[in-house]
Parts: structure tokens; sequence; C-alpha cells
């Protein structure tokens, strides 16, 4: 499967001062485990848009515009996008992202995995551009969820460890994957 993972943009207010880029450290492990059986394509919006900084009232705003990340996801096609929220602050951008996946494509599968979503699974799954969330540490889950989307294997989900979704409206949380040793 072609998979793109996202480190959205940073949206802060100003009075923490002006955003900070770092490197996606764990987007990276995802893509080292998913590159060995799919393609895999990253996203760092706040890196490469760095020199993108606005401000609106008291926020700031650094990264690729939505338009950029749209025409990206138009030009490489994933089937799957996988969307970090590293701090629950972070969170509204990428909604926003998914917001723009779904508008590109409404058939590309959007997974959110890191801390907040751990800790906020079913409060994810309201967000209407949300498929599934990834709980806890993410790279073997992430592959086995690709893997099962790729093999159409959806009704087998609820057998892969560490993530939550909706399925006829209700949420459902799988058992927690046991962390890497």
């Amino acid at each position: 499967m072609r998979v793109c993972l996202i480190n959205p943009p940073r949206i802060q207010p100003k009075s923490w001062g002006k955003p900070n880029v770092f490197q996606p450290v764990e987007m990276a492990y995802v893509a080292a485990v998913l590159e060995r059986q799919h393609k895999v394509h990253i996203i760092d919006a706040p890196t490469e848009g760095r020199s993108n900084l606005e401000i609106d009232g008291a926020k700031y705003r650094v990264g690729l515009s939505n338009k950029e990340i749209a025409d990206r996801i138009r030009r490489w096609s994933p089937d799957v996008v996988g969307i970090t929220i590293p701090f629950s602050g972070w969170s509204k951008p990428a909604f926003e992202v998914a917001s723009t996946v779904k508008i590109v494509d409404k058939d590309v599968i959007t997974v959110l995995d890191g801390t907040h979503p751990s800790a906020r699974a079913v409060d994810c799954l309201t967000h209407p551009n949300i498929d599934f969330v990834v709980i806890g540490e993410r790279e073997q889950t992430m592959l086995e969820l690709v893997g099962a989307l790729e093999q159409g294997i959806t009704r087998d989900v609820k057998k892969i460890r560490g993530i939550a979704f909706t399925k006829n409206g209700k949420n459902v949380i799988t058992a927690p994957r046991p962390i890497i040793q």
C-alpha cells in the first residue's frame, strides 16, 4: 500500500513563543518498519514550511499550508495517511490535516497516532474524518493495520492490538499491544 505519514503544522499561543520544529523521530521509526512492505512518504509540515510563520490573533502557525498538504496528497495518492499528534495542544492542526485529506479523497484511510490519541482515543474518534486511532507504541500496530487493510480484512481489525475505531456507530477499543521489548 501507499502510506503517507504527516507531521502536521504547529499552532500554539503566542505566549509560548514562536513554534519550534523538531525531527519527528517516532514517525521515522514507523516509516522504517512500514517501508519493508509498503511505499512510504513523509510530509513533515512544520519543518518543510518553517518559513511560513503566520500570526492569527493570539496564536502562531508554522508549517505547510493546508493547500500545500492537499497538493502533496493529490500528487502522491496514498491509500492510508497516518497523522501524528505528539501533544494535545497540537491536535487542532492534525484534525485540519485529516479534513484536508478527506477533501482530496474521501476513500483515503486516516489514522491518528501519538501521545494525544493514545490518551484520548474516544475523543479523537468523534472527529468525522478519523478512521482509526493507534494507542501506545505505533510501529508494529501500524504495520499490522496497514497489512490488514491491504488484504481487505477489515472484519478482523478487532484482532489488531492497540487500535480504536468506530463500527456501526459504536467505538471499539482493542486489547492493548504489549510494549516493545
